[in-house]
C-alpha cells in the first residue's frame, strides 16, 4: 500500500520567495502525505480536512492579480483549459462516488428498517429484504471496481502530463494545482476501497482493489484490522443468512447486524459531509480558472 501512491507522488519545488501562499501549500501537501496511507475513516475524515485547505490555498494563488493577468499567449490558454477539463473529469468522479455512497447508506437503512420491524421472530426465508441487501452489496462492490478503473487511468493521464507553458509562474500554479488534484484522486480511491471489503468476486475485476489494499508485513496490525472492519459486516451477514435459513436465527445476531449497519451508515454520513465540503472548493477553483479566461 505504501507503494502504491505516496511513493510515485511527484515531488515539487515551489517558489516559496515569489508568493507565500506556495509555502503554505508545501506545509499542507507534506502533512498530507504523512497522513498516508488512509486505512481508516479517521485518517481519511483528517486527509479530507487537509484537502480542503489545500484547495483554500490554491484558489487564493489561482485568483491573485499575478495568476489573473497572466497573459493568455496559446500555450498558457492550453494548460488552462486542460486544467478546466480535469476539474470537470474529477467533479463527474465525485459524482459518481456520491452515488455510490448514497446506495450504500441507502440499502443499510433498508434493511435495518426491515429488522427491527420485523425481529427474528417472523423474519423467515422467504424475506426478501437481507437478500436484497446481499445482491445490491455485489452490484456495489462491481461499481467500485469500475470507478477505481476509471481513477487509475485519470491518475496515469495526470502523472504523464507535462506542463510548459510561456508563463513560468502560471506553469508553477498548474503543476501544483496537478499534485493536488491527484491527491484527490488518491482520497477518493481510499474511501472507495474502505466501504468495498475484502474482494471476494472475480480477480482481474478486482485487480484495482487489491492493489490498494492492505498486505504484506505479519506485524501491520493497524492495516489488518481495519481490512477486517470493513469485511466485518458481510461476514455477519453471511452468518445472520445461514442460521435463518437453518431457522436458528438468535436475537443477539440480529443486533449485531443492526449496529454494525449503524455504524455503516454514520460512517458513510460522515464522508458524503467531508466529500461535499471538497466538492464545494473544487466549483470555487472552477470558477477561478474560468474568470482568468474571461479577463
Amino acid at each position: 500500500m505504501e507503494n502504491s501512491n505516496t511513493s510515485n507522488r511527484r515531488s515539487i519545488s515551489l517558489p516559496t520567495r515569489l508568493n507565500p501562499s506556495f509555502d503554505q501549500i508545501e506545509i499542507n501537501l507534506n502533512k498530507l502525505k504523512t497522513l498516508e496511507p488512509f486505512y481508516s475513516s479517521t485518517r481519511i475524515h483528517s486527509g479530507l480536512v487537509c484537502l480542503i485547505e489545500l484547495y483554500t490555498t490554491v484558489d487564493e494563488l489561482i485568483g491573485s492579480s499575478q495568476t489573473q493577468k497572466v497573459n493568455l499567449q496559446s500555450r498558457n490558454k492550453v494548460l488552462i483549459e486542460d486544467a478546466l477539463a480535469r476539474s470537470t473529469r474529477l467533479m463527474d468522479s465525485y459524482g459518481s462516488l456520491l452515488e455510490l455512497l448514497g446506495k450504500i447508506k441507502g440499502s443499510a437503512r433498508v434493511l435495518q428498517f426491515a429488522l427491527r420491524r420485523k425481529g427474528v421472530a417472523t423474519y423467515s426465508t422467504t424475506d426478501g429484504h437481507l437478500m436484497d441487501y446481499i445482491l445490491s452489496r455485489k452490484k456495489v462492490k462491481k461499481n467500485i471496481a469500475a470507478c477505481l478503473g476509471s481513477l487509475e487511468q485519470m491518475e496515469r493521464e495526470i502523472e504523464s502530463c507535462l506542463v510548459e507553458g510561456e508563463d513560468h509562474h502560471l506553469s508553477t500554479v498548474i503543476r501544483v494545482l496537478l499534485e493536488i488534484v491527484i491527491a484527490t484522486i488518491s482520497m477518493f480511491r481510499y474511501v472507495l476501497v474502505i466501504l468495498s471489503g475484502k474482494p471476494k468476486l472475480d480477480h482481474k475485476v478486482f485487480s484495482f482493489i487489491t492493489k490498494l489494499m492492505p498486505t504484506g508485513k505479519p506485524n501491520c496490525h493497524k492495516s489488518q484490522e481495519i481490512v477486517n472492519d470493513a469485511d466485518m459486516i458481510d461476514l455477519t451477514l453471511d452468518s445472520l443468512w445461514k442460521h435463518i435459513k437453518n431457522n436458528e436465527c438468535k436475537t443477539v445476531e440480529v443486533q449485531m447486524v443492526m449496529e454494525r449497519l449503524h455504524k455503516l451508515d454514520h460512517e458513510v454520513e460522515g464522508y458524503e459531509v467531508g466529500l461535499d465540503c471538497l466538492f464545494r472548493k473544487l466549483i470555487q477553483t472552477r470558477v477561478s480558472l474560468l474568470n482568468i479566461l474571461a479577463n
